[in-house]
């Protein structure tokens, strides 16, 4: 009797600490879910500044004094705004003379060569973000089929092991050259960004991250401080 006793008190220990852990386990957090995370347009954004940040200042400074306008006719990408305003500034940092308005241009891209002396075009080769998940376990997108009805039934994901690695690339390219004569200025040649960020979990509980976003580790400082 006493041997069945302790048994059962063991069971029912086992199972209650079972229980225990698979709801401590249960963290989720919803406020708002934008269609875009702030992880991916940092990475956007970071792979876009180390691109530009490849640009030849010597190469630039022969526009200095000229009235520069940048148009976005070539310019189809992703966080487009982005590239262009940051663009400007390092133009504008250099002593080019960027306008708003085409007709105040004197170095310009345009359609239209006769309003212009000078062309500036500028393309983008890359500008988007690689993800890759592998995980060892049960992963979240796995179903298994009703055994009556056929429909598909999901699995909750149980990872031992788990590995999510994104990186984003920007390729740019500017190339400067007289309307008229058509002489060669200058090319920047291919000018590449990137950004990574990587997470690992282990039986669900241990996270870690590793990134080269300066905002993203100062996201992950705050998160600490603010637990």
């Amino acid at each position: 009797m006493r041997r069945f006793l302790t048994t059962s008190l063991s069971h029912w220990l086992g199972l209650v600490l079972l229980l225990g852990s698979a709801a401590g386990c249960v963290n989720k957090q919803r406020m708002t879910e934008p269609i875009r995370s702030v992880g991916e347009q940092l990475l956007f954004s970071t792979a876009i500044d180390r691109a530009l940040s490849e640009l030849d200042l010597e190469a630039i400074g022969r526009l200095k004094g000229f009235k520069v306008y940048l148009s976005t006719v070539y310019l189809q990408t992703l966080d487009q705004e982005y590239l262009v305003g940051s663009l400007r500034d390092l133009l504008l940092s250099s002593g080019v003379l960027v306008v708003d308005d085409i007709a105040q241009a004197e170095v310009l891209v345009v359609d239209d060569i006769a309003q212009a002396e000078m062309i500036v075009e500028v393309r983008t080769g890359a500008n988007s973000l690689d993800s890759a998940t592998v995980t060892a376990g049960i992963a979240e997108d796995q179903a298994l089929p009703n055994p009556v009805t056929g429909a598909p039934v999901a699995l909750p994901e149980l990872a031992f092991f788990k590995k999510q690695n994104n990186v984003s690339l920007t390729k740019v390219a500017l190339v400067a050259y007289h309307a008229d004569s058509r002489e060669h200025i200058f090319s920047s040649g291919t000018l590449l960004g990137g950004a990574y960020d990587r997470h690992y979990q282990f039986l669900g509980l241990i996270r870690l991250r590793f990134t080269d976003v300066p905002e993203l580790r100062a996201i992950k400082q705050l998160k600490r401080r603010y637990r």
